[in-house]
């Protein structure tokens, strides 16, 4: 069995592990011949001071008045992930997003960790609203998780700015994207505690909990 198990390693590091994709996108929102195209850009990984974390880590996008949703995600498992576009310091990791959608309303509406033997989310939705235009591309931000402790199911998202940084990322890999425009996010307080901004009010509290102080 060892035996076995060696080489099943050694085969995954010399094929290397499987790429996924960081978005998924139900067929009503991907854009159409005639519909135009809208992207949502951002990052999604993990926080760099975590001292645990999710084996993935999602926003969940959907258009106003729909069921149909979208979605970002970072996972990160030895024989399958998304990229690591963003590497930090400790345990930071981002996964690069550039989601193509169609023009019109949208919410984030709900967050998803898996740690493989849990899985947590918000019990009850909430609505970060986003009004997306044809031939625009808008920056949404760097979402950083964590979780509490090796194995409590409760996890979070830290949200900060790294326009300059992922507009290059997007030039030097989406050519045919627009530049990026910032967007305003001024309900995106509806979503505590699974949505914190890094360094808004009492965000050192939810940095001392991820980062094990606590």
């Amino acid at each position: 069995m060892i035996r076995l198990f060696a080489v099943l390693t050694l085969l995954l590091g010399l094929s290397g592990c499987y790429s996924l994709s960081p978005t998924q996108i139900d067929d009503e929102l991907a854009p159409s011949a005639d519909s135009g195209t809208a992207y949502l850009v951002g990052v999604v990984g993990i926080w760099p001071k975590a001292s645990y974390a999710a084996q993935e880590q999602m926003l969940l996008i959907r258009k106003r008045g729909s069921d149909e949703f979208a979605s970002a995600r970072l996972h990160n498992e030895f024989y399958a992930r998304t990229a690591r576009d963003v590497r930090e310091t400790g345990h930071g990791i981002g996964t690069l997003f550039v989601m193509p959608l169609k023009p019109g309303r949208y919410e984030i509406y709900n967050v998803r960790f898996d740690r493989g033997r849990s899985v947590s989310w918000s019990r009850e939705d909430f609505t970060i609203g986003m009004q997306l235009e044809a031939g625009k591309a808008y920056y949404i931000g760097d979402f950083r998780a964590g979780c509490v402790s090796p194995s409590d199911s409760t996890c979070l998202f830290l949200h900060s700015d790294h326009l300059e940084r992922d507009a290059a990322l997007v030039r030097a890999r989406y050519p045919q994207v627009p530049g990026l425009q910032r967007l305003d996010m001024p309900n995106l307080y509806t979503a505590t505690p699974f949505i914190r901004e890094e360094n808004g009010t009492s965000a050192s509290v939810y940095k001392a909990m991820l980062s094990g102080k606590f």
